[in-house]
């Protein structure tokens, strides 16, 4: 591109972004990118600072300031924006959203498994019914040597299982750790033992099922209400149970995608016009 056209395509996003559309994150974001396309790292690092602090509150700016710090070997400075967005969340749902990304962060590009697993265990004791929380976790644990994990991959299962999720999703849980323990476990005590748990959690399922045939149940407007909350993420871990009961496809439910029920769009709300 000759220099009069990246003069004139920079003094076109100066009069869109400054004049005519002042507010709307993705011009901005694509000014940042081209600036980033010249080598003007700092003006592109400017751009979406001077955005994000004039319409506050949108996950698609801060995460573009990340992967900027991170394409050009800032990690501590992506790392502290990340931390930034959890301090200053305005839900623990938000702040879990940021916990996953800070973690995944920390683990596949830091090669840091102990800060990964602090901000997770973290996050959980915030959002203890966040399964997604959950399903990170355990990604973790099963990335390393399975034999040397089994301990701790039980210990994120049972955090789950004996935590305050909706018995249907403690139930998948358990499920899963019953088919981990038969496929990978190095003792059948534990094996009986988890199948022990996961008939008395069928039981207290059967019993709350007793319990709403005899008009004894939530109201009908609550219960809408959790059963959406939970579907999604159920999905997650039933997954290819069905399909594939015979080889259960750890990589594949632990590999979920985030886009469906992780909807990113819920962090994007339209900017004040």
């Amino acid at each position: 591109m000759e220099n009069h056209s990246i003069e004139g395509v920079r003094h076109v996003f100066s009069r869109a972004c400054t004049i005519h559309l002042p507010k709307k994150p993705v011009v901005h974001m694509l000014w940042a990118a081209f600036e980033e396309q010249q080598g003007n790292i700092n003006e592109a690092r400017n751009i979406l600072r001077t955005f994000e602090e004039c319409v506050l509150g949108l996950a698609m700016v801060r995460l573009r300031r990340v992967s900027l710090e991170r394409r050009h070997g800032n990690m501590e400075e992506a790392e502290h924006l990340l931390q930034d967005a959890i301090k200053n969340a305005k839900s623990n749902t938000e702040s879990s959203f940021y916990a996953i990304k800070l973690a995944r962060h920390l683990f596949k590009i830091q090669k840091n498994f102990a800060k990964s697993k602090k901000v997770l265990l973290e996050a959980i004791e915030r959002d203890k019914e966040n399964t997604k929380l959950y399903l990170n976790l355990l990604e973790m644990e099963y990335s390393g040597d399975l034999k040397q994990n089994e301990e701790n991959i039980l210990n994120c299962f049972d955090k789950a299982i004996h935590g305050s999720l909706p018995v249907k999703m403690r139930i998948t849980f358990s499920q899963r750790k019953v088919e981990f323990l038969e496929d990978f476990g190095s003792d059948v005590n534990k094996l009986l033992s988890a199948y022990d748990e996961h008939q008395t959690l069928l039981k207290e399922q059967d019993s709350l099922k007793r319990k709403a045939e005899n008009g004894s149940e939530e109201p009908e407007e609550k219960k809408a209400h959790t059963e959406d909350t939970t579907a999604s993420s159920a999905q997650l871990i039933d997954g290819d149970l069905q399909a594939n009961q015979a080889a259960y496809n750890y990589s594949a439910w632990y590999q979920y995608n985030y886009q469906n029920p992780w909807n990113y769009g819920q962090y994007y709300p339209p900017p004040p016009t």
